[in-house]
């Protein structure tokens, strides 16, 4: 992306991180070549946000100057110092941040864990394809000493998700609730993680539970004792056969048109009303 100004003037590297001061981690000067090089970024951050939330086909940018003065997150900025007739373009953007998430593994078990996430990716159109996605993310990699595996990405696209696979190797998606993606090396000594904050915890959400070994088990409130209705000892079923349960799913033994159209008649002899 070409702008009317010199980026070069501010931006000394071909890739710099900018944090909530709105400024290049490589930019010195005095005050008022800062509140200028500010107002540069300024610029730039708003141009790279809307053109990233138009090719994700977003309604409304996720990185713009606001949201980075109020968040403690960090934009990577990759510069083309030749381009624009020597002036400089920036071909890439990268915005990345701690979370705390709620994240479920693949066998249903929650964790809540502060994560380094990607908030947003983008190259221009007119670099695509050419490395300059790569070289960014490596860069990035290496900043933050974390491999790609222990990264939760925010709403990916297909795109995303193919440059993930071709260049870092991850196929296994493990999709969340909350629009966030992980992969299912990330939860690999999780628990002795320093980033885990809490203890992995049972998700109670579904009676469902896959084993190891592919079969499916109940777990939680869905499998606590219950004491044996008084109502069920007066139709005397505890004496008959309950072989019709079986025939009845666990969640719908709640819904009451099903079971009562499921369960053997009533004793000789009782009378309900």
């Amino acid at each position: 992306m070409d702008f009317n100004f010199n980026i070069n003037d501010f931006i000394k590297t071909d890739i710099v991180k900018i944090n909530n001061t709105i400024m290049p981690d490589t930019f010195h000067g005095d005050s008022r070549q800062i509140r200028l090089c500010q107002e540069i970024m300024a610029v730039i951050l708003d141009e790279m946000g809307d053109a990233s939330a138009k090719a994700q086909g977003l309604l409304k940018p996720i990185t713009n100057t606001e949201l980075l003065r109020n968040k403690d997150h960090i934009v990577y900025l990759l510069v083309e110092k030749d381009g624009n007739h020597g002036r400089g373009s920036v071909v890439g953007m990268l915005k990345m941040g701690r979370k705390s998430l709620y994240v479920f593994d693949e066998y249903g078990d929650c964790h809540n864990v502060l994560c380094l996430c990607v908030l947003d990716f983008y190259v221009h159109e007119s670099r695509q394809r050419m490395g300059y996605g790569k070289i960014l993310f490596d860069y990035m990699l290496e900043e933050e000493n974390i491999k790609p595996v222990k990264l939760a990405i925010d709403r990916p696209s297909e795109k995303f998700i193919s440059f993930l696979k071709k260049h870092y190797g991850l196929e296994n998606i493990v999709r969340q609730t909350n629009n966030f993606v992980v992969f299912s090396g990330f939860f690999t000594n999780l628990k002795n993680d320093s980033s885990t904050e809490n203890s992995p915890r049972r998700s109670y959400g579904s009676p469902y539970r896959a084993t190891l070994d592919d079969k499916v088990t109940y777990n939680g409130r869905f499998t606590a004792h219950k004491r044996e209705s008084t109502i069920g000892k007066c139709l005397n079923w505890s004496s008959q056969d309950k072989s019709w349960l079986a025939q009845v799913a666990p969640n719908q033994l709640y819904t009451m048109p099903h079971a009562l159209a499921s369960m053997p008649p009533a004793s000789p002899g009782v009378k309900l009303f």
